[in-house]
C-alpha cells in the first residue's frame, strides 16, 4: 500500500509541475506580445489625441498646452505630450522600441508641427493628419489581434510540449 501511495504522489507532482510548465510558456508567449498591445495603444492616443485638437482649434482655439492639460493620456504618448508641454517639440532621438522608423518620423514630425502655425493652418495640418493616424490606428489594431493571438497559442502549445516530453 505505501508504494501506491508514493507512486501517487509522484504523479500528481509530476501534473502540477506540467501544469505549472504550460502556464509558465502561455504567461511568457503574453508578455512577449505586450509589444503590440502598446504600439495599438500609442496610436489610439495619437490619433484620439488628433481629434481633440481638430475640435479644440476649430472651435475654442485652446493651445496645446491646455489641451494636454484639459486630457489624459498615459504610457508614451503621455511622456511624450509632456516632452512637447515642457520643451515646445519632441527630440528626434526618443526611444520607442515598438515604432518603426517611419512611425517615429512621422509622430516627431506631428509634434513638429502641432502648435506651431495660426489656428487655419493648424486645422488643415490636423485634417491631413487625421487620415494617416487613423491608418496607423487601424493596422495597430489589427496587427495585436493577429499577433496577440499567436504569441499565446504559440507559449501554450510549446508548454504542452514540454510537459508531454517531461512526462
Amino acid at each position: 500500500i505505501r508504494c501506491r501511495r508514493k507512486a501517487d504522489i509522484r504523479k500528481m507532482i509530476k501534473l502540477l509541475l506540467c501544469a505549472a510548465l504550460v502556464a509558465l510558456c502561455s504567461g511568457v508567449g503574453y508578455l512577449l506580445a505586450g509589444k503590440y498591445k502598446q504600439r495599438k495603444k500609442f496610436f489610439y492616443e495619437l490619433d484620439f489625441f488628433n481629434a481633440r485638437m481638430i475640435n479644440e482649434v476649430s472651435y475654442t482655439k485652446m493651445p496645446v498646452s491646455a489641451v494636454i492639460e484639459k486630457y489624459p493620456f498615459s504610457g508614451d504618448f503621455g511622456k511624450l505630450l509632456e516632452e512637447k508641454k515642457k520643451n515646445g517639440s519632441v527630440t528626434g532621438d526618443f526611444e520607442i522600441a515598438y515604432l518603426s522608423g517611419d512611425e517615429k518620423n512621422f509622430v516627431r514630425d506631428y509634434f513638429l508641427m502641432v502648435g506651431r502655425s495660426d489656428s487655419g493652418s493648424q486645422r488643415e495640418y490636423l485634417n491631413s493628419a487625421r487620415a494617416e493616424t487613423e491608418k496607423l490606428r487601424a493596422e495597430s489594431e489589427k496587427e495585436y489581434k493577429r499577433r496577440f493571438n499567436l504569441y499565446v497559442r504559440l507559449g501554450f502549445l510549446f508548454g504542452l510540449i514540454l510537459a508531454v516530453l517531461l512526462a
